[in-house]
């Protein structure tokens, strides 16, 4: 359903009509009677207390047919995410089983996105954060939850530390990095980035940044894709509470911003491979930035 041009047909408050004929759940979406386009679920359950955040609200209600739990968009800016909201509990709950099981599994839904209806929405990352966290987050997705699965590869993802490595399991260590696809080195920010008494990998992202128009991969839509894949409630969470670290809350300005993923490459890390650790600089030294030739290392690539 396109839920932007379905919304857009309610004039009058307190207008709900049913979601879907099909869906094993009673949704229905309209306007409050405050004029807040609004999501709502019915049925017969024994209601559980439910917060809501500034900017959605969450009301519960009973009559003699049937009880209610309602939500409510606040703050008219986050009109597009709250179409993802509506989109992502009405999808997320169509296979369910047992209708009986629908109060529980809405909920639970809401609990992850309430993190997303909290904090501030004014400002975004810079666009350099911006490629750096997709370089993550394509690397978590596209090789180390095939290595590792999932559980383990959200486990080891400690990007928002900047004292410590990307990615590191047990004695393995990622560092991932994005570039731009028109560039031929790779920045490195500290001595301690590539720094380890174990060899390790550089994981390069080449992404090529593409009109808005175009259909490639932008940082909302790939967390989301990521947060999908992940059916255990626990690592879903531990996954969320990982991008708020990051400095990521959800904003449609982020859909600006839009790549294609061009290539992942891995580079072995060694002794032999080019890097200033801090036992390799000379006395006095005590931090620097630098940039590594992709050609100077084109030998240590990886299959």
């Amino acid at each position: 359903m396109n839920y932007k041009e379905k919304f857009s047909e309610f004039i009058r408050p307190s207008f709900f009509s049913l979601v879907d004929t099909k869906h094993v759940l009673n949704w229905h979406i309209g306007v409050d009677e405050l004029s807040r386009k609004s999501i709502e679920y019915r049925s017969n359950f024994t209601a559980r207390k439910v917060t809501g955040t500034k900017y959605i609200a969450v009301n519960q209600y009973k009559n003699k047919d049937y009880c209610t739990i309602r939500f409510s968009l606040c703050d008219k800016s986050l009109d597009e995410l709250f179409y993802k909201f509506c989109d992502d509990m009405v999808e997320k709950t169509r296979s369910l089983k047992d209708p009986l099981l629908g109060y529980n599994a809405i909920i639970d839904r809401f609990a992850l996105w309430k993190k997303m209806f909290v904090q501030g929405k004014d400002s975004i990352l810079s666009e350099e954060r911006i490629m750096g966290l997709i370089g993550e987050l394509v690397f978590l997705r596209d090789y180390l939850f095939k290595k590792f699965g999932i559980a383990e590869a959200i486990k080891g993802w400690s990007g928002q530390d900047l004292t410590r490595k990307d990615f590191s399991y047990d004695d393995e260590w990622y560092e991932a990095k994005a570039v731009a696809y028109n560039k031929d080195s790779v920045f490195i920010s500290s001595l301690e980035q590539l720094d380890s008494a174990t060899t390790g990998e550089l994981a390069i992202v080449l992404l090529e940044k593409m009109s808005p128009s175009f259909g490639g991969t932008t940082l909302n839509q790939l967390i989301f894709d990521i947060s999908d894949r992940i059916e255990d409630v626990e690592t879903r969470e531990l996954f969320w509470s990982k991008i708020e670290l990051s400095g990521y809350v959800y904003n449609v300005a982020y859909d600006d911003y839009v790549y294609a993923i061009k290539s992942i490459k891995r580079y072995k890390v060694d002794n032999a491979f080019p890097h200033l650790t801090p036992n390799n600089v000379p006395y006095g030294v005590v931090s620097a930035k630098y940039e590594i030739s992709f050609l100077a290392i084109k030998n240590k690539e990886l299959e």
